[in-house]
């Protein structure tokens, strides 16, 4: 799965009438994705339990995963330590105490074709 061979994508998420895309450290757990966070955007989307647009790609060859779903604060404490051992120590510093999920309600992906070459 190409999204277990990263850990660093971006989330989307809907600001009344505006969109921003936001970088964060990324785990997959049963399949959906987990992140830690501060309080702010994010969690805001989580507690709402919005639905929001995962994205992460590669260069070489071209590819790009896309996760649909809503976002949800991760609370019960069995599942935060999980998350908390998939995302090891890869994160921003400062706090970032609270975990959020996205449950992966829609998978897209694509290969982009290689560059052609002058003869």
């Amino acid at each position: 799965m190409l999204l277990r061979g990263r850990t660093l994508g971006r989330v989307a998420v809907k600001l009344a009438d505006d969109l921003v895309i936001l970088p964060v450290y990324y785990a997959v757990m049963d399949d959906d994705i987990v992140f830690r966070t501060a309080p702010g955007t994010k969690l805001d989307a989580a507690w709402l339990k919005t639905k929001v647009a995962f994205e992460v790609d590669g260069a070489v060859p071209g590819w790009s995963v896309l996760v649909r779903g809503h976002a949800e604060e991760i609370r019960d404490a069995a599942h935060q330590e999980r998350a908390k051992r998939l995302l090891g120590n890869d994160w921003p510093a400062g706090e970032r105490d609270q975990l959020v999920r996205i449950r992966a309600e829609q998978v897209t992906g694509r290969r982009l074709p290689p560059a052609a070459t002058a003869p």
